[in-house]
């Protein structure tokens, strides 16, 4: 399986902290079953700059790479980041941003409040060739109290991504839920988002189990094949989305 979402490089933002906390969430991913990982360090395009960023994450890594037990693990790596929504990304070079050798791009948007130009700026991103992956969905209220704004963004060819621990916690959640975006085929993939063992650990096996238990092997399958053409960067096919609808207050 595949990791593509994660913070697991040490020093660089508000995930590891030191090569010991990186080696045991790589420890921790290997026991998920994950064999592929895409490094995903925050960037904040209005705060920092591209090339120190570029910079920084390019030593972080080196540093886990050198650290004794790390080419034990034999995961197969690839670099890329998680862009904190700008309208400035419209004029930015992001082949520098996008997933290691891809044309795949992961972007975070605000969690309370809908930012504008999001139509226009993931419109610019596609017309470069790219693709925009929009990460962690299930938090945005925007989307999980409106799911249509969400299924303007896909319907356009953008892909969105659920947190494991989303989809097996669904208790407390407020409107649409992350198994119901799988449902609809509306999120295509799920990643860990993994901080820290103690607060936020990797726990994609749980999450593929829900799913496969809740909705069936076939949406287990397809997640996990999508997650595999993204990272080898081949054509993403287009599911068959459904079309959120309202019945007696409630999404179905």
């Amino acid at each position: 399986m595949i990791d593509m979402h994660c913070h697991i490089l040490p020093g660089i933002d508000d995930g590891a902290q030191t090569i010991e906390d990186s080696l045991a969430l790589l420890h921790a991913e290997q026991e998920q079953g994950i064999k592929k990982i895409i490094f995903t360090p925050h960037f904040n395009p209005e705060r920092q700059d591209i090339d120190k960023f570029l910079h920084a994450r390019e030593k972080s890594f080196d540093a886990l790479k050198n650290a004794d037990g790390f080419s034990d693990l034999a995961f197969e790596t690839k670099l890329g980041c998680e862009i904190f929504f700008s309208m400035h990304l419209i004029e930015m070079d992001i082949a520098k941003l996008a997933f290691e050798n891809t044309k795949y791009i992961l972007i975070e948007f605000p969690i309370m409040n809908r930012p504008y130009g999001i139509t226009r700026t993931m419109q610019s991103i596609l017309d470069r060739g790219y693709t925009p992956i929009l990460a962690h969905v299930e938090r945005y209220e925007y989307f999980t109290h409106d799911p249509i704004k969400l299924y303007d963004l896909v319907s356009m060819g953008c892909i969105a991504q659920v947190n494991a621990a989303a989809v097996v916690n669904t208790s407390n959640v407020k409107g649409v839920n992350a198994l119901q975006y799988i449902n609809w085929e509306m999120a295509h993939i799920i990643c860990s988002d993994a901080h820290s063992i103690d607060n936020r650990p990797p726990n994609t096996k749980a999450a593929y189990r829900f799913v496969e238990k809740k909705l069936g092997s076939q949406y287990k399958d397809w997640l996990i094949k999508n997650s595999r053409d993204i990272f080898s960067n081949r054509y993403f096919d287009e599911p068959v989305i459904q079309k959120p609808k309202k019945f007696l207050g409630r999404w179905r």
